[in-house]
């Protein structure tokens, strides 16, 4: 199960609405609790130096990583990267091709300290967001595709 606060979730569709109709995103961060849950206590939109596309964006890594060193920081080291969001403006919240590439990278590097990455997936249009989170789970065979798991998000104060 994941848990998102409602001031993220605010946060991710603000940041939707700003950039819409073009793609925009971010970081997830947060914790895994004691009885597996997930999370989310902060996240990131996509740095001043990002680049928004009508079907893919490209965040500012270098603010980003300076945004999760802060958070880490700030939380005394409970939050830590536990993936990315973005939107798919006009769309549907399912991972395309290049999302499961992305999450199996995320898996796969040793930086991003990160074997199960969330990817959280806005779809919709001005004032109507629907969310939905993938965990990858493993890649098939040879790197691809990617196995992941829906989560169901639950809201919280």
């Amino acid at each position: 199960m994941l848990w998102i606060s409602e001031a993220s979730l605010t946060e991710m569709s603000k940041e939707a609405e700003r950039a819409y109709p073009l793609e925009t995103g971010g970081i997830l961060a947060g914790y895994v609790a004691n009885c597996g849950d997930i999370v989310l206590a902060g996240v990131s939109g996509p740095g001043p130096n990002a680049t928004h596309d009508q079907f893919r964006f490209t965040p500012d890594h270098d603010w980003q990583c300076l945004f999760l060193d802060k958070l880490y920081r700030d939380s005394s080291g409970i939050s830590v990267y536990l993936g990315d969001w973005h939107t798919h403006p006009n769309g549907r919240p399912h991972m395309s091709r290049l999302d499961k590439k992305t999450l199996n990278t995320i898996a796969k590097s040793s930086e991003a300290r990160c074997p199960s990455p969330l990817m959280m997936i806005g779809s919709g249009e001005l004032s109507k967001w629907d969310w939905l989170a993938h965990q990858y789970v493993l890649a098939g065979l040879f790197g691809w595709p990617v196995f992941s798991r829906k989560l169901q998000v639950n809201i919280f104060s």
